[in-house]
């Protein structure tokens, strides 16, 4: 049945601001919906006029908006999280609170079964020091653990946990990881990158994981809990940004049972794109529910975990953080991916790293100038003038952390030092090139609300107040665009993301006040009030279900 077939129903709101282009009404009090679409939106008298039979529903006071896109966010890792242990900062402010956390923990679990946390901040929690296999064989002695890092790319490990993965002080560095030692070169039980990866990572492992996954029933409870809380914050697509066969499979599981609640592109792992190719899946394969949006591969580690690649090293050191791709690998997985015409969604936050993903998109567009395939780079995080101006060429679509300067910034300074930070997450000098730009919070590994990445993109202010890269600030309606057109772009989904205008998606979020009328500093204290998905009812702040 055709849009204009469909019974229309009237959405009412105190305000409705489109984000539609010049030209089309900016600023309206309702909108006409048909299906999941919007049909029309402008005044209230106008579209009554309009569509005179249609029932009305009064979204209340306050501001709507295009629902939030989330271009790089983990939903399938967070509901794997939300099976394990929480010790985030906010939960385990010091190092006793995280041992008395892992024991609980593992007290409530069958005897010998692994024990799993995320989300650890070695800079909050235990002050800059890394625990190590000692602390986690003091804390819990009787079965293995793994307490992740908060950016994902590292992870500890005790003794129990080395032993049951086979690892000893002889054993090897994996090819793009690496094992963590101490002074006398035993292992300290730090494993970083490929190594933490082949140990509890489906995705990304090269073995079956040493540590069990959770079974479907529990990740389908973690599915539901994290996707609650991503409506709450007004999230109503997201890119989830590490999808391997056990994700794929717990996606279209809850597709099949009605319990996916936002929209997902998901981005497949680079291990798996050869299957993909040779069965000749494109780019968008799916609906609009569930659909494929690239390949997401690596060329180095993280900024907030200190393993990304620079070409100056890190403050203090002579550390310039490692690659975990050889240059001929990146080439030939470029070169493969565009040729199949599937999009690439490539890790590089260092500059090294950037300028290597460059080298390897530019070589893969001469080979193959047919094909208009507009790629990717997720993070882009340390940029210089260079690196602006080729992607730009390229037509690229970087996908910078919206919130790091607010989250990580007061713990990057001694790391990164201010003159780099100013060229990090450089939301203004990209836009400045004309370059489309998506938002994206990369939860877990930084918090998963918009609006917090919005405060940081238009304020540039850590936690502690200081501002880092003023002049990389943005304004609130382009910060809004991030997780609008520019995160739908980046999925090859703008003709029906990002805006409230007709023949788009009627996904919206209403918040209780008008996001371009508040303080820049306030822009995160802003409440969601309802999330609609399809021009239904997802998730209101006054109820517990929709």
């Amino acid at each position: 049945m055709a849009v204009n077939d469909m019974p229309v129903r009237l959405l009412r709101c105190e305000r409705i601001r489109t984000m539609a282009p010049t030209g089309a009404p900016q600023v309206v009090d309702a909108l006409a919906v048909a299906g999941d679409r919007v049909a029309a939106a402008g005044p209230l008298a106008e579209l009554r006029e309009r569509f005179p039979s249609a029932p009305e529903i009064d979204l209340g006071g306050g501001c709507a908006l295009p629902g939030f896109v989330d271009a790089h966010l983990h939903l399938t890792m967070a509901a794997r999280d939300s099976v394990g242990a929480d010790v985030s900062a906010d939960v385990t402010a010091s190092e006793d609170r995280l041992a008395q956390r892992l024991r609980a923990a593992a007290a409530t679990l069958p005897a010998g079964a692994w024990l799993r946390a995320s989300r650890y901040d070695h800079v909050r929690t235990t002050g800059g020091r890394v625990v190590d296999r000692h602390d986690l064989d003091r804390w819990v002695p009787d079965r293995p653990v793994l307490v992740a890092h908060v950016g994902a790319h590292w992870g500890v490990v005790n003794s129990a946990a080395l032993a049951a993965a086979g690892l000893t002080d002889d054993s090897p560095d994996p090819p793009g990881g690496s094992l963590g030692r101490d002074g006398a070169g035993r292992l300290n039980g730090v494993l970083y990158e490929q190594a933490l990866f082949d140990l509890a990572y489906p995705s990304l492992a090269r073995r079956p994981p040493v540590v069990p996954p959770p079974g479907e029933d529990e990740l389908l409870a973690g599915l539901d809990a994290a996707s609650a809380r991503f409506l709450s914050a007004g999230i109503t697509s997201i890119g989830d940004a590490m999808v391997g066969p056990d994700e794929l499979r717990l996606l279209q599981a809850a597709r099949a049972r009605d319990r996916l609640r936002q929209r997902v592109t998901a981005l497949v792992t680079y291990p798996h794109a050869d299957h993909l190719i040779a069965a000749g899946i494109q780019d968008g394969f799916g609906d609009d529910w569930l659909r494929l949006g690239g390949i997401k591969a690596f060329v180095d580690g993280a900024v907030a975990g200190l393993t990304c690649w620079l070409s100056e090293p890190f403050h203090g050191t002579d550390d310039h953080g490692m690659p975990v791709v050889t240059p001929e690998e990146l080439t030939d997985l470029a070169l493969r991916v565009h040729s199949a015409g599937l999009r690439l969604a490539v890790h590089a936050n260092g500059d090294r790293a950037i300028a290597l993903l460059l080298d390897a998109i530019e070589h893969a567009r001469r080979r193959r100038p047919d094909i208009t395939t507009r790629h990717r780079i997720e993070h882009c995080s340390v940029v210089d003038e260079a690196i602006v101006e080729r992607i730009a060429a390229l037509n690229l679509i970087p996908v910078p952390f919206a919130g790091y300067v607010t989250f990580h910034g007061d713990a990057l300074v001694d790391a990164y030092g201010e003159e780099r930070l100013g060229r990090m997450f450089a939301h203004r000098r990209l836009l400045d090139a004309g370059i489309t730009v998506a938002g994206s919070s990369d939860y877990p590994c930084g918090p998963y609300e918009p609006l917090f990445g919005v405060k940081s993109c238009v304020t540039r202010r850590t936690r502690a107040g200081r501002v880092l890269g003023g002049h990389q600030r943005i304004s609130t309606a382009e910060a809004l665009a991030l997780f609008g057109t520019g995160a739908a772009a980046a999925a090859g989904e703008e003709d029906r993301k990002g805006r409230l205008a007709p023949g788009y998606l009627a996904d919206l979020v209403v918040l209780a006040a008008d996001p371009f009328e508040v303080p820049p500093d306030e822009l995160d204290r802003i409440p969601v009030t309802q999330t609609w998905v399809g021009g239904a009812p997802a998730w209101a702040a006054d109820s517990t279900t929709c």
